[in-house]
């Protein structure tokens, strides 16, 4: 979804945003199926169990947060390109597709990780987190500079700003994801490879 968002942006090309928009409206079914059975599943825990309803509680509340900004991304990428406003300049389609390369590994990373069972890997990956800010920051306050200089585009560095900004709630919902999955790991809430 992410990454058809920006491509989509970037090529100003309508249909590939309008399969994203699709694409999160299915995750957001997904999601909200698991917020419908939330109640079930308290439910027909154990007692011994309390701790794995919290998990599942803080685990939906981040699935939500990353819903929500991939919903925000896309649907602020399709309405500038329906709206036929100006492409992005250069630069900034650059920076994003940088940025879109940051979550691909993140991501990629991640998936790795679960596939192979390779959980140690989930704290070196955690304490990438600041250095992934750190990135989007740096691409934020290069665009404060041009805009400064020589930004001519109201609409553009509005949309661009607004995309950073959301791909850093969308990375830190991820990480706090992973983060929460971790804590509840080693704590036995769940075992090793279960995740929603």
């Amino acid at each position: 979804i992410y990454r058809q968002s920006i491509d989509g942006l970037s090529k100003h090309d309508i249909d590939t945003l309008k399969k994203s928009r699709k694409g999160i409206g299915k995750l957001d079914k997904e999601v909200e199926g698991l917020r419908d059975n939330i109640f079930y599943f308290i439910k027909n825990l154990d007692d011994s169990s309390v701790d794995t309803s919290n998990f599942y509680i803080t685990a939906l509340s981040y699935l939500q947060d990353i819903t929500q900004s991939l919903e925000y991304i896309s649907k602020a990428s399709y309405k500038h390109v329906n709206n036929n406003h100006k492409r992005l300049r250069f630069n900034q389609i650059k920076d994003l597709k940088e940025t879109e390369s940051y979550v691909e590994d993140l991501l990629k990373s991640i998936q790795d990780i679960f596939e192979n069972k390779s959980f140690e890997k989930l704290t070196p990956l955690l304490m990438n987190k600041q250095d992934l800010l750190n990135k989007l920051d740096m691409k934020i306050s290069k665009q404060v500079e041009r805009t400064r200089s020589d930004e001519s585009s109201p609409k553009n560095t509005a949309l661009y700003f607004s995309l950073l900004l959301e791909t850093k709630d969308l990375l830190n919902a991820i990480m706090n994801l992973i983060e929460t999955y971790e804590k509840y790991s080693n704590s036995k809430v769940v075992s090793p490879g279960t995740f929603i």
